[in-house]
């Protein structure tokens, strides 16, 4: 992928830019990223929080990951559009929602994940692997 990436929300208010190589891509049908989001499923870039920055104020939600890892769901105070997440059970990773790139069409998945959680009218790429529940 051409580096660096970057994104925000929907008002501008918080940026980001990804300058290290994903580690991995996703596709999330987990229950809290659904309602996170609003949608059935989240698009996720795994990145090296060492190869992730961010400008602008954001606001941080925690949850509680079915491992039991506190999860810290950032999104942009004004507009509220959800932008990335702090896993407490790996703080050298950092998920970022692909929809919130400037160039989304820079996002493949390679997989999806908690597909034990995924909502039955929601469609998957039959081609990708499926994973009951977190696959790292």
């Amino acid at each position: 992928m051409k580096l660096p990436m970057t994104g925000g929300c929907l008002c501008g208010k918080v940026r980001y830019e990804i300058f290290a190589q994903p580690i991995s891509t996703a596709l999330c049908h987990c229950r809290t990223c659904q309602k996170s989001v609003g949608a059935p499923h989240l698009a996720i870039f795994i990145v090296p929080t060492s190869g992730f920055t961010v400008t602008g104020n954001y606001k941080e939600f925690i949850t509680i990951a079915a491992s039991g890892n506190n999860m810290h769901r950032a999104f942009c105070p004004e507009c509220g559009t959800s932008l990335f997440v702090k896993n407490g059970g790996f703080p050298q990773f950092r998920p970022v929602s692909a929809v919130t790139l400037d160039d989304p069409s820079a996002f493949t998945p390679e997989k999806d994940i908690w597909v034990a959680d995924a909502q039955p009218w929601d469609v998957m790429n039959p081609e990708l692997p499926k994973f009951e529940g977190n696959p790292w």
